[in-house]
């Protein structure tokens, strides 16, 4: 459930008190094992309805996580928002993106559920929340940390399996299929352009090819390797991208 379904109902009570834990949205996007990214929510709680607050809005922390851009309208970035609000108000804060100002949003409370919701079309970037608008006019100048919104890095194969390796004596041929990247403009996934092909030697991942993808996200590489070796393949987490990676293989 989106942080606004989950705050519908609670943001009619009496009075408000703001209050949330950091939220698990700044956890690490990777999904090593079928390649695709990975999120998750907090769990949903009251927002300290009756508690009389009657005064002008208060900020006194603003702490958000990063959000993950997927194929969904709206990303989600949870993190920590105390303070108080006249009862009945819905807060607003505007957003930058690089720096940019991109607009208002709704500020949820809660208590690990809580934050902001920004359109995927809104793109990847370095962001920031802040100052905050309550309904009876006041202001509350305070602005977030620095965090991120980064485009989803997965494979679109059903079977999730991005690597393929097929062994002839020495002769090895490896192939990259599908990895994608979500285009946030238009939701759909773009080819990710170009994959690094790992293999596991002496404890260490080493690259030993960074493979170029055509427009569907599919590339091959063939080498000759005498000994076995563990292989993945490999997308390193950037400003704007999550991090990818397949599950390692056996020794091949």
């Amino acid at each position: 459930m989106s942080i606004s379904a989950r705050a519908a109902t609670l943001l009619t009570a009496s009075a408000l008190t703001l209050g949330l834990g950091v939220g698990p949205a700044a956890a690490d996007d990777t999904g090593a094992a079928t390649g695709r990214a990975v999120s998750t929510e907090a769990s949903s709680s009251t927002f300290g309805a009756g508690s009389g607050v009657s005064a002008a809005g208060t900020i006194s922390a603003l702490q958000l996580g990063d959000g993950i851009i997927t194929q969904r309208p709206l990303t989600q970035f949870v993190g920590t928002v105390t303070g108080s609000a006249p009862a009945g108000t819905q807060v607003q804060t505007d957003v930058r993106l690089n720096g940019v100002p991109m607009g208002r949003v709704t500020l949820y409370p809660g208590v690990g559920n809580g934050g902001v919701e920004l359109p995927r079309q809104w793109g990847p970037g370095q962001l920031q929340v802040g100052p905050s608008y309550f309904a009876d006019g006041t202001v509350d100048p305070a602005v977030s940390n620095i965090f991120y919104a980064r485009k989803q890095v997965t494979t679109s194969r059903r079977d999730g399996y991005a690597l393929k390796i097929n062994r002839r004596n020495n002769t090895m041929k490896f192939r990259a299929r599908q990895v994608v990247v979500v285009n946030p403009g238009s939701g759909r996934f773009d080819s990710a352009r170009r994959v690094k092909l790992q293999q596991l030697k002496r404890g260490k991942w080493r690259t030993i090819k960074n493979i170029k993808l055509n427009s569907r996200g599919n590339g091959s590489y063939s080498t000759s390797i005498k000994k076995k070796y563990r292989y993945r393949l490999y997308v390193p987490r950037t400003s704007s991208t999550t991090q990818f990676y397949t599950i390692k293989t056996r020794r091949i």
